[in-house]
């Protein structure tokens, strides 16, 4: 963004948790003037005001009714997304807001038509597909060292099931369809579109076996994608961190995890492929300024997240009926 000269005036909805991360990047970038926070928790709202200079509002209004701020960035519950932005829309303020979109498909449409009636942007953090190892794969798939993709395996799981609280929103069935997959499968159910185009069919089972909260805490998806290819996702809320990525092809291999970092696997032998931390947070954050400075779309914006969103819909359906359910139908 060093060719821009201007600058533009950001709010941050959720400064606790990973909210903070966000408030981090936005205090980072040159061309952000992080103006001010807001929290029901008046304590996250000190703790950013003394940590990143951002002024502290007694409501929401104090955000709405500023029209000296451009944009709002949303790291709040999935349940109260849609009336957040549909204040930013009517404000005039451009929206960036954390995965999933939404609760629901229907949600995220009017999330959706809400920005581009009041044209502004709306951008999506799903940051996961942003990782040095997802873009590496990305890469080397349209380079063709794969072959032919024919099959890929994620993993997203940890046990932060096991503290949820009943005052805590991921409590609820109703605000956190899907559990686990809703929070944690949503990361692969965006990466492994990116790396394989989109998911036509979805067969899943959800079960709660061992959190105290309503939600379901293990989740088992395959997904039929367009292609022709098949996939695993698994999202646990409630086992010892669990992360991997596979893509599977008819000439090689490409398996990620945390253990063993990017492999390569092929008749020829076993490579492994030096892969790079990146702060896709910050990635991300600079992003959604430089969309409102020139007016360029951002990498995964209301479609992106609608066809991310729908395989954990097309989960929770299958989940209930006991049968396949077609991206096509939602």
């Amino acid at each position: 963004m060093a060719e821009h000269d201007k600058s533009v005036r950001l709010a941050l909805f959720g400064p606790g948790g990973f909210g903070n991360e966000r408030a981090r990047a936005m205090h980072a970038n040159p061309h952000i003037e992080f103006v001010a926070c807001y929290s029901p928790i008046e304590s996250e709202m000190r703790a950013c005001h003394e940590q990143f200079g951002a002024r502290v509002v007694e409501t929401e209004n104090g955000i709405w009714d500023d029209p000296t701020i451009d944009g709002v960035v949303l790291s709040t519950p999935n349940h109260i997304h849609l009336s957040h932005t549909r204040r930013a829309a009517e404000t005039g303020k451009h929206v960036f807001v954390e995965k999933p979109i939404a609760p629901s498909l229907a949600e995220a449409r009017q999330m959706i038509e809400l920005c581009e009636k009041a044209g502004v942007v709306l951008m999506v953090g799903h940051n996961s597909r942003r990782r040095d190892h997802i873009r590496t794969i990305k890469r080397l798939i349209g380079e063709g060292k794969l072959g032919n993709p024919i099959a890929a395996e994620a993993n997203n799981s940890h046990p932060g099931g096991l503290a949820i609280q009943p005052e805590d929103w991921r409590w609820s069935r109703m605000n956190c369809p899907g559990g686990s997959l809703s929070q944690l499968g949503i990361h692969h159910t965006d990466s492994l579109q990116y790396l394989l185009g989109p998911v036509a069919r979805v067969s899943a089972w959800q079960r709660r076996l061992a959190i105290s909260a309503e939600i379901d805490d293990v989740t088992l998806t395959l997904l039929e994608f367009e292609s022709g290819a098949l996939g695993y996702l698994g999202a646990h809320y409630a086992i010892p961190d669990l992360r991997f990525v596979h893509v599977l092809g008819t000439e090689a291999n490409l398996r990620w995890d945390r253990a063993l970092g990017l492999v390569m696997e092929s008749n020829a032998g076993r490579e492994s492929i030096p892969v790079t931390n990146k702060d896709t947070v910050q990635e991300e954050i600079d992003e959604f300024a430089t969309c409102i400075l020139t007016g360029t779309e951002p990498e995964v914006g209301g479609a992106g997240a609608l066809a991310a969103l729908a395989v954990i819909e097309a989960a929770v359906l299958s989940n209930q009926r006991g049968t396949p359910v077609d991206i096509s139908e939602l």
